[in-house]
């Protein structure tokens, strides 16, 4: 049964089984500035404390861990920078003048933790060597416009 509010399941298949849920929504007419949206041409989540509800149905608290694995397909002229949490695993190129990325993050945090970015963004590289030796590489994604003022915040 589906209203505005809930997904309720009546007769789950035992305690173990895999749930797949295909949802529709509009960002580019969510002004909430909650769950995912479109903000100066950029596509954004902002999640906490209750957005990933605007996005799919979900556990929705603190208390529900879950590891991310997301796939962002998008026009490669308007949206160049595909983000999300975790690591990029694959990308690749579609018909259409489309591309995709694939994340996969490896540590379980809570829904309000989920992030998405498609936009056309610059970035500015740089590394950090951890105390037990590991160079990490950082990068600050903004918009073109401002992306002097982020040596600041990389340093």
């Amino acid at each position: 049964m589906i209203d505005p509010d809930s997904l309720i399941i009546h007769q789950v298949p035992g305690s173990l089984f895999c749930l797949e849920i295909e949802v529709q929504i509009n960002p580019e007419n969510n002004t909430s500035l909650s769950g995912l949206y479109l903000s100066s041409g950029n596509f954004c989540t902002q999640c906490e404390a209750e957005g990933f509800r605007k996005i799919t149905y979900f556990l929705d608290r603190p208390d529900v861990m879950t590891k991310y694995t997301t796939s962002i397909i998008a026009d490669k002229t308007k949206y160049p920078v595909l983000l999300s949490n975790g690591n990029c695993t694959d990308k690749g190129e579609l018909d259409n003048n489309q591309h995709w990325f694939e994340y996969q993050d490896p540590f379980p945090k809570p829904s309000y933790l989920f992030a998405l970015v498609a936009g056309d963004l610059s970035c500015i590289e740089d590394n950090f060597v951890t105390m037990s030796g590991k160079t990490v590489s950082l990068y600050i994604y903004v918009e073109a416009h401002i992306i002097d003022k982020c040596d600041y915040a990389m340093k």
